[in-house]
C-alpha cells in the first residue's frame, strides 16, 4: 500500500486460501512518521488530485466512513473552487437490512448535495452474478471475491476516481487496549461488560490465542486437518496485535488481506481507466491517525470520530450506532442455482467436504468465506474440469 507504488497487480488465490476463504497473515511495513498538519490535513492532501479529476465519485452508503469520507471532500472541493464530488449509492430494495435511506438524506441535506448516482441491485452481486463472472473469467478466483459492487461502481468512474470509506472500521474502530483505555477513563465508574475485555487484552499472547481459538468462527465444509490449521493462523494473528493504539491502527493495514484487495481492485480500476482510493488505508492517512492515537487511544469508535471529524457533520451522524447488513444482498438465486446443480468439480476434496459446502450455499445465510469456494467451483464447471 506504499503511496509511491504506480503499478499494481490483482491476486490470485491459492487452494488453500479459497478453501478457508482469507487470506492470513502479514506483510510487515515500517510505518511513516506521522505527517504535519494531522489527520485532517494528511486527507485534504489525499484528496485533492482526485478531486481534479472528472468523474471524482465517492462510495457513500450513509454510514459513518463514508459520510466523513463525502464532508470532508465536499469541504475541501468548496474551498479549493474545484467541481464538488458526486456520491454513489448502491440500493437493494430486496434486502431491507441495507436500507440507510434516512441517513443518507440527514447527510446529503447537510452538505448541501443535490447530484448523484444511485445504482438499484437485485441479484447482480452475487458471487458468481453478471458482473463477477467476466473478471472471473480473465483473471481467476481473486481476492478479494466481494469484488462485484466496487468494481460495478468502478465502471462509473472511468477517467476519474472512485473514492471509498473501505478500511475505516479499522482504523477507528475499537483497537487491543481499548477496553483498557476505557477503564482508565471511566472515573470510577467501569462498566463491569468492559472489566473481561480488560484483562483478555492485558494477557500474555499464549493465552490470548487460546481465546481466539475458542472462539473463533469455525469452518464447517473444512476437513478437521485443514480447520486446525487454519485455526493457528487466525490464532496467531490475533495474538500479534500490539498494545499500542496507533500502531495497532498500522497493523491493520500491514495483513495481507488489507494489502492484497486494495492492490486488486487498483489494478481492476486501472484496466478500465478509473483510480480506486481506500482513503482510509493509505498510509499518510494511517500514520496520521496513529500518530494522534498514541499509545492509549480513544474509548471507541465514536470518540475516535468526535475527535478527527467532529466538524464536518452532525454529532447524530458521528455518534451512530446502527450499521447495515448486507447478508441477504450478495449469495442470491444464482448462487443457489448454481450450487443445486453442482457436480462437487472445482475444490480440493482432501480440504473441503464438498455436501458440506454445498449445504452452506443453500442455507438460509451462506457464510461470506464459502465465497471464493464458490467462483472456484463455478469456473471448474464452466472450463468443464
Amino acid at each position: 500500500m506504499s503511496g509511491t507504488r504506480t503499478a499494481y497487480s490483482v491476486y490470485t488465490m491459492d487452494p488453500l486460501e479459497i478453501a478457508g476463504g482469507w487470506l492470513a497473515g502479514y506483510e510487515r511495513v515500517p510505518m511513516p512518521e506521522p505527517p504535519p498538519g494531522g489527520a485532517r490535513r494528511a486527507l485534504d492532501r489525499l484528496l485533492l488530485p482526485h478531486l481534479t479529476r472528472t468523474p471524482c465519485l465517492v462510495a457513500f452508503s450513509g454510514g459513518r466512513d463514508s459520510s466523513v469520507l463525502l464532508a470532508a471532500a465536499v469541504a475541501l472541493a468548496r474551498r479549493e473552487g474545484l467541481p464538488l464530488p458526486v456520491p454513489i449509492t448502491l440500493r437493494y430494495p430486496q434486502a431491507p437490512g441495507t436500507d440507510e435511506a434516512d441517513w443518507q438524506r440527514a447527510v446529503l441535506d447537510h452538505l448541501g448535495l443535490r447530484d448523484r448516482v444511485v445504482l438499484t441491485v437485485h441479484d447482480e452481486h452475487d458471487p458468481v452474478g453478471p458482473i463477477a463472472t467476466p473478471v472471473l473469467l480473465r483473471h481467476g478466483v481473486v481476492w478479494s471475491p466481494n469484488f462485484a459492487p466496487t468494481w460495478r461502481m468502478l465502471d462509473h468512474a472511468r477517467g476519474g476516481s472512485l473514492l471509498t470509506g473501505e478500511g475505516g472500521d479499522e482504523l477507528f474502530g475499537l483497537k487491543r487496549i481499548t477496553p483498557v483505555t476505557k477503564v482508565l477513563k471511566s472515573r470510577g465508574r467501569v462498566d463491569p461488560r468492559v472489566l473481561p475485555h480488560a484483562i483478555r487484552a492485558l494477557a500474555p499472547a499464549p493465552l490470548r490465542r487460546r481465546a481466539v481459538a475458542r472462539g473463533r468462527y469455525s469452518r464447517p465444509w473444512l476437513r478437521e486437518p485443514v480447520e486446525r490449521l487454519l485455526a493457528r493462523r487466525d490464532a496467531a494473528d490475533a495474538a500479534a496485535w500490539t498494545l499500542h493504539a496507533g500502531r495497532n491502527a498500522w497493523q491493520f493495514t500491514d495483513r495481507r488481506c488489507a494489502r492484497r484487495a486494495y492492490d486488486t481492485m487498483r489494478a481492476l480500476g486501472a484496466e478500465i481507466g478509473a483510480g480506486y482510493v481506500q482513503a482510509f488505508a493509505e498510509p499518510e492517512l494511517v500514520a496520521a491517525v496513529a500518530g494522534a492515537a498514541g499509545f492509549w487511544g480513544w474509548t471507541g469508535r465514536t470518540a475516535t470520530m468526535r475527535a478527527l471529524f467532529g466538524d464536518l457533520l452532525p454529532r447524530a451522524v458521528l455518534e451512530r450506532s446502527t450499521k447495515a447488513v448486507f447478508t441477504d444482498a450478495v449469495f442470491t438465486g444464482h448462487t443457489r442455482e448454481f450450487a443445486r446443480g453442482w457436480t462437487g468439480a472445482g475444490v480440493d476434496p482432501e480440504l473441503v467436504d464438498a455436501e458440506a459446502l454445498r449445504a452452506n450455499w443453500l442455507s438460509a445465510e451462506p457464510h461470506a468465506p464459502a465465497m471464493a469456494l464458490l467462483q472456484s467451483a463455478w469456473l471448474a464447471d464452466r472450463r468443464g474440469w
